[in-house]
């Protein structure tokens, strides 16, 4: 299973499992539009990036951009089934994952607003759940800051296991007697569990399976005719396929039982639908004012600080300018459905393949639909200016990030992660290149001397330090002497790295990601270069080799397996 990439800070972890190693999106075109209501320029610029993201020829993605009631764009790339060449429409269904958190959370505020339940009632009014001696609320579940651990970031959460039915029940106890993280309220830690719960109570108070009640309540009231939230395992009408990058291109993604995601993520759904559903919640179709604006206001922690998250949604910024929103992933697909209440701009964006797409091409469309573009035209950066921002900066937690500069431009590196290339922008400013996260460089007296990074959601200030850049240098490697390394190794259940050698040079894989170079750092020591990890292997008394160690901001053992 894979992980949707946030910015920076951003933990909105869906159904998927934490993996090492840097993703490296690919990146031409079947298309699909609807009639739209854009101008030429904005509707150009809105083409452009998707085709930075999408091509014909491969798994891709629909989108849609409106502002008030008029669509702006609509449009599909890609192919909905690569064996049939058939390509992706603007009315596909596509797995929408933790979106579906949107309308659990929205149902649970229905029961609320008509008196079958309270937020501030402790779940074991309606669900059997160990007390753990601590108080969890409904509103704990809903802001996930109950502190019970995140099921699909367990270690027995893996392909194996998933790809078999799961009753409720069956699924409930496979976390309930996991010792809680935190006490209830004190901490943020996205929990699909807490989720899951959710529908449980549901159904207790409503005395109907989500399933029904999303349809009568939900799709029914809001016009989403191609919505379903079913745990059908097979292809409703319309659905596209899901895929994942594999050794010899796309492969259907593996095969997850819809019984796992239930609440937390088993939605479809499609561009249109998610459009009608937006309106509707900030019509005040499907719940009161109140109770959405309560929803959609940031839930605060004990210590008073606050989270980035109501309920069931999440608030970040495009542009400076406030956003409502939630992504998703799940096996073969990834989501981002994104509001901009002030500029009543809306924009959703679904994909059947596993990529980074969704939580970058989303704000890049918002930003073009504001007329506030994250990219600007590329100024070229003389050697000589570049060195002048180079250097170890650091944050307020003292976390180091390395830019440093080369023939081929400017690049970023936060410690333990991988590298970035940034586009010059002019002024001091640059971009990190394919997303939507800046760098502005200060100066003092003409030297630089921090600069503002700014995310979706966050701000942070970087203060230059005297530290020397870190280097590494690179050893030669040969062919017969790596041979003892070669074979698979296991981190965790479903998760393992693969080595092999190709004449003097070595590379890894890891389970679902692309192949990278190792270079040599040392005896039975190696370093990658797209991101800051290194590999190290610990021969035994015979000079065999069964475990290694991956360290990339902590570190994971493996042990051989093949």
């Amino acid at each position: 299973m894979i992980q949707e990439r946030m910015p920076i800070s951003d933990s909105d972890i869906e159904f998927t499992m934490r993996l090492p190693f840097a993703s490296i999106a690919l990146l031409v075109i079947t298309t699909y539009c609807h009639a739209q209501g854009g101008s030429p320029e904005r509707t150009a610029a809105m083409d452009k990036a998707l085709t930075d993201h999408f091509t014909g020829d491969v798994p891709g993605g629909a989108v849609l951009v409106a502002k008030g009631g008029v669509v702006l764009y609509e449009k599909a790339i890609g192919l909905a089934d690569i064996t049939k060449k058939t390509p992706l429409s603007t009315d596909n269904v596509f797995r929408i994952g933790s979106v579906s958190k949107q309308f659990t959370a929205l149902a649970i505020l229905q029961l609320a607003d008509a008196g079958k339940l309270k937020l501030s009632d402790e779940i074991q009014l309606y669900v059997a759940f160990p007390k753990k001696g601590q108080i969890i609320t409904i509103e704990h579940l809903l802001t996930h800051t109950s502190g019970i651990p995140n099921y699909t970031a367990q270690p027995s959460f893996n392909a194996e296991r998933y790809g078999k039915d799961i009753t409720l029940d069956s699924l409930i106890a496979s976390f309930a007697e996991l010792p809680l993280e935190f006490a209830p309220g004190t901490k943020w830690n996205y929990s699909n569990s807490g989720y899951i719960l959710l529908g449980a109570i549901l159904e207790k108070a409503s005395g109907q399976s989500w399933e029904a009640y999303l349809r009568e309540h939900i799709f029914k009231p809001a016009g989403m005719s191609h919505s379903s939230a079913s745990a059908f395992n097979g292809q409703l009408p319309g659905e596209a396929l899901g895929y994942a990058e594999g050794d010899s291109g796309y492969e259907v993604a593996t095969y997850l039982s819809m019984s796992w995601p239930y609440a937390a993520g088993t939605m479809r759904s499609t561009v249109g639908d998610l459009w009608a559903w937006n309106r509707s919640v900030f019509a005040g179709k499907l719940l009161p004012r109140s109770w959405v604006e309560k929803a959609h206001t940031e839930h605060l922690l004990t210590d008073g600080s606050a989270t980035h998250y109501g309920y069931g949604w999440s608030m970040m910024n495009v542009q400076g300018s406030r956003t409502i929103e939630h992504g998703g992933g799940i096996n073969g697909f990834v989501s981002r459905s994104l509001y901009l209440p002030e500029e009543d701009i809306y924009v959703a964006v679904l994909t059947n393949r596993e990529s980074d797409d969704a939580s970058t091409l989303a704000p890049t469309l918002a930003a073009i639909a504001m007329g506030k573009p994250y990219a600007g035209t590329v100024v070229p950066l003389d050697p000589k200016k570049a060195a002048e921002y180079t250097g170890v900066y650091t944050n307020k937690d003292r976390v180091e990030r390395y830019i440093t500069a080369d023939e081929k431009g400017m690049h970023s590196q936060r410690q333990g992660s991988s590298v970035r290339d940034l586009d010059h922008l002019g002024n001091d400013r640059f971009l990190a290149h394919g997303d939507v996260i800046t760098f502005t460089f200060q100066r003092t007296d003409g030297k630089v001397t921090g600069a503002l990074l700014r995310t979706r959601q966050s701000e942070e200030q970087l203060t230059r330090t005297d530290k020397p850049l870190p280097t590494r240098t690179e050893l030669p490697l040969n062919g017969e002497e790596l041979q003892k390394y070669v074979g698979e190794y296991e981190l965790m259940p479903g998760f393992t790295l693969t080595f092999r050698v190709e004449g003097d040079r070595f590379f890894a894989q890891a389970t679902g990601q692309p192949e990278f170079e190792l270079y040599g750092e040392g005896p039975d020591a190696f370093f990658l270069k797209v991101v800051d990890a290194r590999i190290v292997f610990y021969p035994e008394a015979d000079g065999t080799v069964k475990r290694m160690k991956l360290f990339q901001g902590g570190e994971m053992e493996g042990k051989r397996i093949e």
